[in-house]
């Protein structure tokens, strides 16, 4: 029984090293438990196939991919995958963009306050506690009652 493979540039890839590989993207680093936990409840939320049971994602299906146990890999589950990775990939971009903004606004306000305390520290002793604490409530969430 020959494999299929998928031509990516300069080497072939199995189906089977493509799929284990969309379940390393779509969980993310950690623990392998973590990531197939992961990938599985990504699949489940975006793919649930509630009138197909036999179209259903299970924890077993994720893990023989990882293990590359699987004997094929189906199409529509090949699809489902790149369409999760690449969500996955979105997502850490975003959350990685918003992290720089975050860290340059914490900067910001830093060195607007080291500004101010060297500038006039009677004229400005209103505000750089205030600033001080921007700083430090910005990194909170509003559930923790901030």
């Amino acid at each position: 029984m020959e494999k299929a493979s998928v031509n990516t540039g300069k080497k072939q890839m199995s189906d089977l090293a493509l799929a284990r590989s969309y379940v390393a993207d779509i969980g993310g680093a950690g623990k392998v438990q973590a990531i197939l936990y992961a990938t599985f409840s990504q699949l489940v939320k975006m793919f649930p196939h509630k009138e197909e049971p036999k179209m259903q994602w299970t924890e077993r299906r994720v893990r023989s991919f990882w293990n590359q146990e699987a004997a094929y890999v189906e199409f529509r589950e090949m699809r489902e995958l790149h369409a999760a990775a690449s969500k996955a990939k979105e997502e850490r971009e975003l959350l990685q963009k918003a992290r720089k903004e975050h860290a340059a606004f914490i900067e910001k306000t830093a060195s607007i306050r080291a500004f101010l305390e060297r500038q006039d520290q009677d004229f400005n002793c209103d505000e750089i506690p205030r600033l001080g604490e921007v700083g430090v409530r910005v990194g909170r969430s509003r559930a923790s009652g901030v």
